[in-house]
């Protein structure tokens, strides 16, 4: 590297730490401690080491950059901004204002160049080994292999909290097991965190960590271009193992006062202090958010240069499609990845048996999406035997080889459920995930972005209730259901029998947001009147009362209870009453319905009853403050499913009992 070059790679790493205390410093609000910290390695990232195109930010080939460390995102908007993405000025002075592009975290599909939301530290490393594994699974699949077709690098920037969580060890230990090699990971050790120096609360040796999950490590000077570019040059040659970079910088660096303390982790520097630093770093004063000439220059320059580079990729591509025509129409199919027209009738048409747990019919519907969705990739965490989750025809991804498109995760919940994400990121594969229900817990903030970011992930959770019996209280969910109903953008359906489970997943693929099914792990009985277009609705009748009498009670009932409901309600009918039952696979689908339909479906009844294993919480709003919801308020307990319900009050009997009651009351 000439000694020119690092001069204007140290400008445009000034220049970005200039910008974001402004932008910092206008909000009032903001994390300058990473900015200031990994001013050069923005700087050479996005000035020399990453290959992307600003003017067509999607483009499949590109490096894609990840900042875990989502604290520091005014690193991230600078260097956008200055890089030519559509990242305006003006965009930038408003930092963390109202319906701005630059949120206090990068928010996905905000602003161009923004690769996943982050910001719950960890989760951008487990997005960023998802997007690298699903390149790689898309290439074996194409024989892209030493094509350059597809050989773009996942670059992600991590802080010392990132090293601390959780999702961050599952997710290295998986990718080191894999040997993904296009992930390069770049962690700012810069030794302090929020709370102070990261000796009070953090001692291993994570270089060491990381060589035992199979990673290649480097340490370097994180100021240092030339350490820098050497490091980050030898990981984009490796081969087999995927790249860790320990960059040691001083966290705030530049800011005369505060630099190498906790105290500029995430406050603004204040008027006095941002004009020290800028002196400090050669600057001017005045105006604020000064970007110089040289800077802009160079960016036009490189702007140039990397459309040319794209437009290289392209006839490239073009030729290997006339080459390889078979693989060259695979390679479309996963681009636009998207649902065949006939999914929905190759569902409704694969035969059942009767009498299945909605997981084994859930199994066998995956391998019907399997075969006619290229794109459908998935796995579970250890559990493929017990969920069902395994699809054959593909077998799995294993170290080094990539071409299946079964993944078996291992005990990863959360992992899992991030690198589900990243896959989706990619954009040529539609992703499932699938576990136990109760496993969900682990999952939540994974599933909490996905639901954030808008990406059609699917969640197969199976075990869905205490009727899974004897393994007892650990394993039964409870208040799960409630807890993901009270999630936006997530799509919960819980079907009932074999009908709801084909319109379940008829639903799921439809959806552009991620989607919950949650099946039994018991047999259930086929019903009459339950039916798979109807899912899509939320709710319907599936048993109507007397029309010759008022209303008097209607059901609401879900999953493994609904063949209760129908039950009780035919006892309750021979006795006289008028009772009516209503499917409910899905809250958030019912809620979409209009008031006409919803009130058809619920009808005017003296009484209107819940029924449901789980936590009543979140019921009330359609049975009403005098309605009747039956459920599990506490946990459960190891016993077999037959003895649960009669100790839960969830058996027939138990049930026109409970009616009975409150319709006298």
């Amino acid at each position: 590297m000439t000694t020119a070059t690092q001069t204007s790679l140290q400008l445009i790493a000034n220049t970005i730490r200039g910008l974001s205390i402004d932008a910092i410093d206008a909000a009032n609000s903001g994390h300058p401690g990473l900015p200031l910290g990994c001013a050069e390695l923005g700087a050479y990232l996005f000035a020399e080491g990453l290959r992307f195109n600003p003017e067509n930010p999607k483009w499949i080939n590109r490096d894609r950059f990840v900042l875990s460390a989502g604290h520091g995102s005014m690193l991230l908007y600078s260097a956008l901004h200055l890089a030519g993405y559509a990242v305006s000025l003006d965009d930038l002075k408003k930092f963390r204002q109202l319906h701005s592009p630059t949120a206090g975290h990068p928010e996905y599909n905000e602003a161009p160049g923004i690769e996943t939301t982050t910001g719950p530290l960890g989760q951008g490393i487990a997005n960023g080994i998802g997007m690298a594994l699903a390149n790689k699974m898309v290439e074996a699949r194409c024989e892209l292999q030493n094509t350059g077709l597809l050989d773009g690098k996942v670059v992600i920037l991590a802080g010392d909290g990132c090293m601390m969580e959780g999702v961050s060890a599952e997710a290295s230990s998986f990718a080191g097991h894999l040997g993904l090699d296009n992930v390069i990971l770049i962690y700012d050790a810069n030794s302090i965190c929020l709370d102070g120096p990261i000796d009070e609360c953090f001692t291993e040796n994570v270089a060491q960590r990381y060589e035992a999950y199979g990673w290649a490590v480097q340490t370097i000077d994180g100021h240092n271009f030339e350490a820098i570019q050497g490091a980050f040059e030898k990981a984009k040659k490796a081969q087999g193992k995927p790249q860790l970079i320990i960059a040691k910088t001083v966290i705030g660096k530049g800011s005369p006062t505060y630099q190498g303390t906790a105290d500029v982790h995430g406050k603004a520097l204040g008027a006095e202090e941002n004009k020290k630093t800028k002196e400090a770093l050669g600057l001017p004063t005045e105006p604020a958010f000064y970007v110089p000439a040289e800077v802009r220059q160079w960016f036009d320059q490189k702007k140039e240069a990397r459309k040319a580079q794209e437009a290289e990729w392209h006839l490239k591509l073009a030729d290997w499609k006339r080459q390889h025509s078979d693989k060259a129409q695979l390679w479309d199919a996963l681009s636009l990845n998207q649902l065949p027209s006939n999914i929905d009738q190759l569902l409704l048409d694969l035969p059942l048996k009767s009498n299945m747990a909605t997981r084994q019919i859930s199994g066998l519907l995956l391998q019907v999406i399997h075969d006619a969705l290229p794109t459908w990739v998935g796995g579970s965490a250890d559990l493929s035997c017990s969920d069902n989750s395994f699809m054959k025809g593909s077998g799995a991804v294993k170290p080094g080889q990539f071409a299946g498109r079964n993944i078996k995760y291992g005990v990863r919940e959360f992992a899992m459920s991030a690198i589900s994400n990243g896959i989706a990121l990619q954009g040529m594969l539609r992703p499932f995930c699938a576990t136990f229900f109760t496993f969900s817990d682990y999952m939540r903030n994974a599933i909490r972005l996905a639901a954030l970011m808008q990406l059609p992930v699917v969640y197969q959770f199976t075990h869905d209730s205490i009727f899974l019996g004897e393994d007892g209280p650990t394993h039964q969910p409870i208040e799960h259901l409630a807890s993901l109903r009270a999630m936006p953008n997530l799509m919960v359906i819980r079907p009932a029998d074999a009908n709801e489970t084909r319109g379940a997943w008829m639903a799921a693929l439809k959806s552009k947001t991620p989607v919950a099914l949650v099946l039994s792990r018991q047999g259930l009985p086929d019903l009459e009147g339950t039916k798979a277009v109807d899912v899509a609705k939320g709710a319907y009748v599936v048993l109507a009362e007397n029309q010759t009498q008022r209303l008097d009670v209607t059901v609401l009932s879900t999953g493994s209870e609904l063949h209760v409901a129908i039950e009780a309600a035919k006892q309750l009918s021979a006795e006289g009453k008028s009772v009516r039952v209503v499917s409910m696979p899905s809250f958030e689908l019912f809620d979409k319905q209009g008031k006409s339909y919803q009130d058809s479906v619920l009808g005017k009844a003296t009484l209107t009853v819940s029924l449901e294993a789980g936590a009543t919480l979140g019921w009330h709003k359609y049975v009403g403050r005098d309605g009747l919801a039956i459920g599990v308020d506490s946990f459960g307990k190891s016993a077999p499913a037959k003895d649960l319900a009669k100790d839960y009050g969830l058996t027939v009997e138990a049930v026109v009992l409970r009616i009975k009651e409150a319709l006298n009351a």
